[in-house]
């Protein structure tokens, strides 16, 4: 052991030459260089920041509010309120026998015009005639008899008493006669005012009766047709409660109905039903026309606008209006921005008077324009909008 520990002494091992396994670097530059690559990342940073900016105005769409302009005729423009309503009559009877007999004779149907006293309908009266005819033989036997008791008691051969008794019959007598002469009168229906036939609700052969409705389903008792006069139609509607201080007497109004949407009614307000509805807080009104025509019907759905001054007559002049938030102002320009194909386009408009936040556009737009509201915030003429609440 001692003497390893000498040889290993006395002849230490070379150390390996690792010189040849340095890496050989290049000397650093100076940092010259390296600061035009660091500015010129900056400039492409700035540049696709500028580049993400553009495109997201420009290609992704920005939800906005969107208003239309609207066209208004004169009386719409100078409308104080709405209401809606039906057509109803003045006149209208459901004319129904006071006697219960079977229908011999119809003569008029559905849109049938009649005047007064004339001839709806005739019942079998065979039963009436022969009635008729037992009380007018009564009525010549009780009138004989009076006759030969008053020359009787002229006489003084028969007493007071009989002549009573003759006299009397013969009253009763006569009163039988005229009653069925009444009864048979009852079978003949006749139009008790001038009008429109506007429901038949029974037909010849049926059995009518005051009392019950006809076989063919009339919903009105025994009513055969339903007669209406069609010059007092009237607009019967509900009004708020509210707005009762905005009408006056005769109040002027358009009336529009559904089955005529090309054409605008003119009347005026009749009258305030004195009496209200407290389930609904509305007041009933009834508005008169006053250019009725045939198409004007009864039971038609109805639209009443009340205007603060009459619109008959005049020129059918209209405006177009848009909501106040609609407008804007671009370098001094007053204007809009219309949707187009998905896009905000400024369009320079020239706004006349403003009533309750809806301005009438003198130039500028011709109507049904979709615009783009300020609520929206703010936009830019150009850029891609999506209506709010629709799908892109």
């Amino acid at each position: 052991m001692g003497g390893f520990r000498e040889m290993s002494q006395e002849n230490p091992r070379p150390a390996p030459d690792l010189s040849a396994l340095r890496i050989r670097r290049e000397p650093e530059k100076s940092g010259r260089p390296k600061g035009w690559l660091f500015g010129g990342a900056i400039v492409v940073v700035a540049a696709g920041a500028a580049a993400w900016l553009l495109a997201g105005r420009t290609l992704r769409p920005r939800t906005v509010e969107a208003v239309t302009a609207s066209v208004l005729t004169e009386g719409q423009a100078t409308t104080l309120l709405t209401s809606t309503g039906y057509v109803e009559a003045e006149r209208k009877a459901d004319l129904s026998p006071k006697i219960t007999s079977r229908i011999t004779e119809l003569s008029v149907t559905e849109g049938s015009r009649v005047k007064t006293g004339d001839v709806i309908a005739r019942l079998d009266h065979t039963d009436l005639d022969a009635q008729l005819a037992e009380k007018e033989a009564s009525w010549v036997n009780a009138r004989a008899e009076l006759e030969r008791q008053r020359s009787l008691h002229a006489q003084g051969l028969s007493p007071k008493q009989a002549l009573d008794a003759a006299v009397a019959a013969e009253a009763t007598s006569r009163a039988g006669v005229r009653y069925v002469r009444a009864l048979l009168d009852y079978t003949v229906i006749r139009a008790p005012f001038a009008g429109v036939v506007t429901a038949k609700r029974a037909f010849v052969g049926e059995a009518v009766s005051p009392f019950g409705s006809s076989p063919s389903g009339g919903g009105s008792g025994g009513a055969i047709v339903t007669l209406v006069e069609f010059s007092t139609l009237y607009v019967g509607a509900d009004v708020n409660e509210a707005n009762l201080s905005k009408l006056g007497p005769k109040q002027p109004a358009e009336i529009t109905l559904d089955a005529v949407p090309d054409k605008t009614y003119h009347g005026f307000l009749r009258q305030i039903v004195p009496a209200a509805d407290r389930q609904k807080a509305t007041v009933r009104v009834k508005v008169a026309f006053l250019d009725a025509d045939e198409k004007i019907l009864p039971d038609l759905s109805a639209r009443v606008s009340f205007t603060a001054e009459p619109t008959q007559g005049r020129t059918g002049r209209t405006r177009v209006l848009i909501p106040r938030s609609a407008i804007r102002t671009v370098n001094g320009r007053t204007g809009v921005f219309r949707i187009v194909e998905g896009r905000a386009k400024f369009q320079p408009v020239k706004a006349g008077a403003e009533t309750q936040g809806q301005v009438e556009i003198v130039e500028g737009l011709s109507g049904g324009e979709r615009l783009v509201s300020t609520s929206s915030g703010e936009i830019h003429d150009g850029d891609r909008v999506r209506v709010e609440g629709e799908k892109s």
